[in-house]
C-alpha cells in the first residue's frame, strides 16, 4: 500500500493539472505554445480549486519555479497520508480537462514516474525556439532550431558530442537560457 501511495504522491502534481471546471476536455491554445509563468500559475490555481472541489479540499496553493508548477515541499507527503488512491483517482477523472492544457514538462520537477526528465514534445516547440535563439545569442552560434517534434537536429554534428557539463561555452549559455527552457533536451536528426 505504501508503494501505491508513493505513486499517488508522485502523480499528485499531474493530478493537480487534471482539474478544470468547464474546460470541456479540450486542450487550449496555450497548451500548443509556450506558456508564461504567470499563465501557468493561473492555470495551477484553477487546478488546485478543482482538486479542492472534487474531494481533496486541503491541496495547498501552487507556485511556479523554473517554469514548472510545484507544490510546497512536504505537502505531497501530507496529502498522501490523508487521502486514498480512489480519492485521487476520482479528482483526476473529474478534472481531466485542465491536465490537457498544461504544457509537457511544466509539471512538478519535470520527471516522470521513472525519475527521468519528461521529453519535450510538439507543444514545447515555441519555448524551445526561444531557448535555441538564446543559445545562439550567448555564444553557441551554430545551435539549430528544434524540429516539429521538439528535438534539436544535432545528430552527426560536433554539437552532439559537446556536453554542457564539460563545455564552458555550452554550460554558460544553458545557464543563461534556462529562463526559456529548463527541461530535457532531445537530440534528433
Amino acid at each position: 500500500m505504501r508503494i501505491v501511495m508513493r505513486c499517488v504522491a508522485a502523480t499528485m502534481l499531474v493530478a493537480l493539472a487534471a482539474c478544470s471546471p468547464g474546460a470541456g476536455g479540450e486542450p487550449s491554445a496555450a497548451a500548443s505554445s509556450s506558456m508564461s509563468d504567470e499563465d501557468l500559475l493561473a492555470l495551477g490555481r484553477q487546478i488546485v480549486q478543482c482538486m479542492r472541489d472534487n474531494g481533496i479540499p486541503d491541496v495547498p496553493e501552487p507556485f511556479v519555479e523554473e517554469h514548472r508548477l510545484q507544490l510546497p515541499a512536504g505537502e505531497q507527503e501530507a496529502l498522501e497520508e490523508k487521502y486514498t488512491d480512489e480519492q485521487f483517482d476520482a479528482a483526476r477523472t473529474a478534472c481531466q480537462g485542465l491536465y490537457d492544457q498544461v504544457p509537457q514538462g511544466a509539471m512538478g520537477d519535470g520527471e516522470t514516474d521513472g525519475g527521468e526528465p519528461d521529453p519535450p514534445g510538439p507543444e514545447d516547440v515555441d519555448a524551445l525556439r526561444k531557448f535555441a535563439q538564446c543559445l545562439r545569442d550567448n555564444g553557441v552560434a551554430e545551435w539549430p532550431d528544434p524540429n516539429s517534434e521538439g528535438a534539436f537536429p544535432l545528430a552527426g554534428t560536433p554539437l552532439e558530442k559537446e556536453n554542457p557539463e564539460n563545455s564552458p561555452r555550452l554550460k554558460a549559455a544553458f545557464d543563461v537560457c534556462r529562463e526559456h527552457w529548463s527541461g530535457a533536451i532531445m537530440i534528433g536528426k
